[in-house]
């Protein structure tokens, strides 16, 4: 057990943020998975549908830093359960929104939820395990995101499939319930990190911040590579011949791969962030550079795709870390700024993807996205204080 000298209600705790993020990734992506479905249901493009992608993006884009600042005094278990309740409510909205425009008011309050709970959950991990072990609970957590890419996103791909996408959308709030109510039982709780009134959190020197800043940029750039692609998975799989009935199938294999890039992540952020964050960036990038034309068809494109979600989801543990480490400023804010860089990325990416792919086309999407994710790499490589080649015992995180 990976942390097995922990106490009891610590594992549980972690189990619990676990069980938060896969519910977060689910409520944020779902849309991909059910983007077909919902461009059809209320008669519009494809592109356009990416639009609640970006809705539940902009929220957390702009909201993730004030609102961590302004709720720094409140019980960090309360936040959660409100957080949660949003959610609820979010994914209540979109089942019933008899337009477009009302879904995408759900998926707004759903990122307002989005923006509380990913911004915290990070420092909350951190709070309940030893500094020795930050890098590794926060892998660990970030693997719901994983399992919501391995069971959420194709779950209710399936869902809308066979039943319609309201009654995957009825699902989920089922289970964003129950989880609320263990949630509200399990968590254990931590202290705030501000007492009294909400204070503005001290920043430290303008070179710590400058690092902090890079680190910041790193998340945006490769979320903004990913999101511009991959919003459009499901339509660029079917491009590449693969049939429609297997997409639920594809997006589930694609999903546990992810699996491997937050394991293989967790074995060394806290030891080798620099080579970490390199093959995150390579893996990321082969996988899109194999999805241009038709290099590969049918299910040898799942692979690409696999691939590249390898890539993608190492990648989240080494900017959180990495964000957490450098000490700029509160690890909750440090969370928040990552937490809103990331959704800037998605925002950016999904709306500009959805231009793209509705005037030129995947021929120009799929490399326009290779070449970003290039850029997110040159930037992690040539700046080694952000992305350290090694960390030395006092230094650790995870």
């Amino acid at each position: 057990m990976l942390f097995k000298t922990l106490p009891t209600g610590a594992v549980i705790g972690l189990w619990a943020l676990f069980a938060c993020t896969f519910t977060a990734l689910t409520s944020e992506v779902a849309p991909v998975g059910i983007l077909i479905e919902m461009a059809d249901s209320f008669h519009i493009q494809e592109g356009q549908a990416g639009l609640a992608v970006s809705a539940f993006a902009l929220m957390v884009a702009l909201g993730a830093v004030p609102l961590t600042i302004m709720t720094a005094h409140i019980d960090r278990k309360r936040l959660m359960l409100v957080s949660l309740s949003g959610y609820v409510l979010s994914n209540l909205v979109m089942a019933m929104a008899p337009s477009f425009v009302l879904l995408c008011v759900g998926r707004l309050i759903g990122g307002v939820a989005h923006a509380l709970l990913m911004s915290i959950v990070s420092a909350y991990a951190a709070r309940l395990v030893p500094p020795s072990m930050t890098g590794r609970a926060i892998s660990f957590v970030y693997g719901g995101t994983s399992l919501g890419a391995i069971l959420g996103v194709p779950g209710t791909a399936a869902v809308g499939h066979l039943a319609g996408w309201r009654t995957a959308m009825y699902i989920m709030i089922g289970l964003a319930v129950v989880l609320t109510a263990c949630i509200a039982f399990f968590l254990p709780p931590v202290s705030a990190p501000v007492q009294g009134k909400a204070n503005l959190p001290s920043v430290t020197s303008p070179r710590i911040m400058r690092i902090f800043l890079v680190v910041v940029a790193v998340d945006a750039v490769f979320f903004f590579a990913h999101n511009l692609l991959y919003t459009y998975v499901t339509p660029l799989l079917l491009d590449h011949g693969l049939a429609s009935g297997a997409l639920s199938i594809a997006l589930l294999m694609t999903g546990a791969l992810s699996i491997v890039g937050l394991w293989g992540a967790g074995q060394v952020v806290d030891r080798r962030p620099a080579l970490g964050m390199l093959v995150a960036g390579l893996a990321l990038l082969v996988g899109m550079g194999l999805m241009y034309g038709h290099i590969l068809s049918g299910w040898l494109s799942v692979g690409a795709v696999g691939l590249w979600c390898i890539g993608y989801s190492a990648i989240i543990p080494f900017v959180m870390s990495g964000a957490i480490r450098t000490r700029a400023t509160r690890p909750d804010v440090a969370g928040a700024a990552i937490n809103a860089a990331s959704n800037a990325g998605i925002l950016l990416g999904s709306a500009a993807g959805g231009q793209v792919l509705t005037h030129y086309g995947f021929g120009v999407l799929t490399p326009l996205a290779a070449t970003v994710a290039l850029c997110g790499i040159l930037l992690a490589l040539f700046n080694p204080a952000a992305f350290p080649h090694t960390l030395p015992p006092s230094d650790h995180e995870g």
